[in-house]
């Protein structure tokens, strides 16, 4: 064991296998790629394995940096299925024989998984429950001396620093869609009547936490508002048990715009990736269309947005002060309504997109009709 824990990454051996294990929400497995990246930059010897629960992986494929991914069931169904695909990860960790496994999550699963993992270093955050899992216990309340907040990807980015990793450019979170889904997706588009090569905008009008969801007559503003003075074909996409939601900014809007439901992560990541710009909540879907590079719109609730605005792409945030912000967002403890996100108006949205698309997508829109 090495006397400082600066000295774990630079002691490992050649070609030593470093397990990260990121539980729970898409946008937190996206943005935890830079760390994948900036590890591999320094070390391209090393083997990187990434623990995550299904359909996050799928953001995960094809990463050059990534050389396996683990992925288990979430207990949201069948708590027995659940349990046993942990079973199942938690052998696979074992025959694996890591030398450091490094838990980015806290809860019980991801520490219990640490434990038991085998690894010889096992690292946490000296705020984790469960303490005992981890022979390695990191400060990452690291802040710069001016005293502000940092975004999470710098954030994590300490952990790092503190086992070894030399101080460089933190890489952008970048996901890399699978060749596998790209017929699917276009088949998807042109099944919902967008015409190859038209160029489009995607508005995802939802999130899982009501403190972080923008209005349905907004939403249809700003569809139309895109349609008709930028031109675009508008996508309004959505997860499962949410179609309700997309329909009512669909009746809502002069424009009509297209709705996109039921479709996997793997399919959304092509749709995206080719979309001129998107606008939405905070949500994991927001930092999957940053990851592909996409101009983004992001609307903030309940959420820091320092914290957790998009990483590596050109983003405009829209989001009003409150005292009370940043809080859980699982409910709204101060308000008979969760006045942050509501207090959002349509032209503060507009105002965003056009210094997002500005004059380019105006000039473009000349060409074509001249």
């Amino acid at each position: 064991m090495p006397m400082n824990p600066s000295d774990v990454l630079p002691s490992l051996r050649s070609e030593a296998k470093v397990l990260f294990i990121r539980l729970r929400s898409l946008g937190d497995t996206i943005l935890s790629i830079p760390l994948y990246a900036a590890l591999k930059t320094w070390r391209s010897d090393l083997r990187i394995s990434v623990l995550v629960e299904e359909p996050n992986d799928q953001v995960l494929a094809n990463n050059p940096n990534i050389d396996h991914i683990i992925s288990i069931r979430r207990a949201d169904g069948s708590n027995w299925k659940a349990l046993r695909s942990r079973l199942s990860a938690l052998a696979h960790l074992r025959q694996s024989r890591f030398e450091c496994c490094i838990n980015l999550h806290g809860g019980s699963t991801s520490a219990w998984l640490t434990a038991l993992s085998g690894a010889r270093y096992r690292v946490g955050d000296i705020r984790f429950r469960n303490t005992i899992a981890y022979d390695l216990r990191i400060d990452s309340s690291v802040t710069p001396s001016t005293g502000t907040k940092i975004h999470t990807v710098e954030h994590q980015i300490e952990w790092l620093r503190a086992l070894g990793l030399p101080k460089s450019d933190i890489p952008p979170s970048q996901v890399i869609p699978n060749p596998q889904f790209e017929t699917i997706a276009k088949a998807r588009l042109i099944k919902i009547g967008l015409k190859t090569g038209n160029p489009y905008a995607v508005v995802q009008p939802t999130s899982k936490f009501y403190t972080k969801e923008w209005t349905a007559d907004g939403f249809a503003e700003i569809t139309d508002y895109l349609s008709i003075r930028y031109g675009l074909s508008v996508i309004l996409t959505g997860g499962p048990g949410e179609e309700e939601k997309l329909k009512a900014v669909r009746e809502r809007s002069q424009s009509k715009p297209s709705v996109l439901t039921s479709v996997t992560i793997s399919e959304l990541a092509w749709i995206f990736s080719n979309a001129s710009i998107f606008v939405g909540n905070d949500s994991g879907p927001t930092h999957l269309a940053a990851a592909l590079s996409v101009p983004v719109v992001a609307l903030f609730g309940s959420s820091d947005s320092t914290l957790w605005h998009p990483w590596g792409v050109p983003f405009k945030i829209v989001q009003n002060p409150f005292d009370c912000n940043p809080c859980p967002g699982y409910r709204c403890l101060v308000y008979d309504e969760p006045r942050c996100i509501l207090s959002i108006t349509s032209s503060q949205v507009k105002m965003a997109i056009d210094a997002l698309l500005g004059d380019k997508m105006m000039d473009d829109k000349g060409e074509r009709e001249s």
